[in-house]
């Protein structure tokens, strides 16, 4: 065992004795002693990756079924308690809220955290509710960083760890049992407890994805049956398989008018959501395909951020010297391509690209077109220069981003 988290794991043991164990009082008495004893001025990545590799070990470790982290290494254990280091190599964690209460600290790397209100407006059943989203405040932790852990909605967080490896110490109750199931969020609205894993539904969309792999016959046949007869639930998760395969588009919109005819408008939210999980996939496949880490930053804020706004103040309080137009124009432009992001940040795009971030209608991004180059062409090819404008107003990439674009919500 580490000389330091046996100390540590004492103390605080002893502490919350003395509370009798109040799940309430464990975060700040947990962030209380981190604040006295803090990690980052103790202990090294390196000596817990030898800790890893030595002979003996004390506590069992967790199973690759329970796996938050990677990977999570279990550093201490008591009663009602533990403490791990958790590795972070690939970059990001879900929206999500937590069952347990307790405290972190950043130990190594840096990452950008981001806080989150959810308004509930139905609950379909206890485990999925439909409301509303809204980001309270991002900041970027670096080592030596600390924040509580209050379980429940209290805190529901996204954290997109910037520098590999990143590596925080978590310290947390096994369990808060009045503040299960915990949730995962999902944008623009939609909580779900990603634990329910029923076990029909789940093979059926199995079968179903493997269909539309076309490796088994019958995807119209079965996809209509679970629309038609699913719970929402159900639907849902079809939807989300579906999109996740990247099903025609034509029998897609099929899928959800049925669904509408059944369900309403709450189709209308599962789909939105399906075309956020979308774009996430985008963003985290260019992130793979990338080691620039201005550019991963980039990739971060658009998987993570809902809008322009957010963005801007992220690149802020991380280069708090840039403009962030200006910095976003030029790591869009070491990734431009079509086959990339879908467009070339050629010397045309770039001033419609600057437009339509910063958000100008379309005599607005006439204007600017006109300054850029001779007026008499702009004006010639005015309807065509403004059909680009709308291919690229509905870029997947570029969608948070575009936020005031009045390109993005109007026909025009």
């Amino acid at each position: 065992m580490i000389p330091y988290f046996k100390s540590l794991g004492e103390g605080i043991e002893m502490s919350w004795l003395q509370c009798n164990y109040d799940e309430e009082a464990f975060p700040q008495l947990v962030l209380d002693e981190l604040a006295r004893n803090p990690p980052v001025e103790h202990v090294e990545v390196a000596e817990i990756v030898d800790w890893v590799f030595s002979p003996a070990h004390a506590f069992v470790q967790p199973s690759p079924r329970a796996f938050f982290g990677e990977p999570p290494v279990m550093l201490f254990q008591a009663s009602r308690f533990y403490m791990e280091a958790l590795f972070w190599l690939s970059g990001t964690t879900s929206l999500h809220e937590h069952g347990f209460s307790g405290a972190f600290a950043v130990l190594a790397g840096s990452s950008v955290h981001s806080h989150w209100r959810f308004t509930p407006e139905r609950a379909v059943n206890s485990r999925m509710l439909c409301g509303r989203l809204d980001r309270v405040s991002t900041e970027i932790l670096r080592p030596g960083g600390m924040r509580p852990i209050n379980s429940g909605s209290r805190l529901i967080h996204q954290l997109f760890h910037l520098e590999v490896p990143s590596v925080t110490i978590v310290i947390r109750s096994y369990v808060d049992r009045n503040r299960l199931p915990q949730y995962e969020y999902l944008l623009p609205g939609l909580a779900i407890d990603p634990e329910d894993r029923e076990p029909l539904r789940t093979r059926r969309l199995m079968l179903l994805e493997g269909m539309a792999r076309e490796q088994i016959e019958g995807l119209r046949k079965y996809a209509c049956s679970l629309i038609e007869n699913g719970d929402l639930e159900t639907i849902y998760y079809t939807f989300s398989a579906l999109t996740r395969r990247k099903v025609d588009k034509t029998f897609l919109e099929e899928l959800y008018s049925k669904a509408r005819e059944r369900h309403g408008e709450i189709i209308d939210l599962f789909q939105r959501v399906c075309a956020t999980e979308r774009r996430t996939r985008l963003m985290t496949s260019l992130r793979a395909k990338t080691s620039d880490p201005e550019v991963r930053f980039l990739l971060a804020l658009l998987m993570l951020m809902p809008d322009r706004e957010a963005i801007f103040e992220a690149i802020r309080l991380q280069f708090p010297e840039l403009d962030p137009l200006v910095a976003i124009e030029a790591w869009v432009a070491e990734i431009s391509g079509k086959e990339t992001i879908g467009f070339e940040l050629s010397e045309l795009n770039r001033p419609l690209f600057r437009g339509l971030v910063e958000g100008l209608d379309v005599e607005g991004l006439l204007q600017r077109l006109r300054a850029e180059f001779q007026e008499e062409s702009v004006d010639t090819n005015r309807d065509r220069l403004l059909e680009r404008a709308k291919k690229l107003a509905k870029s997947d990439f570029l969608f948070p981003l575009l936020s005031s674009s009045p390109f993005r919500y109007e026909s025009l």
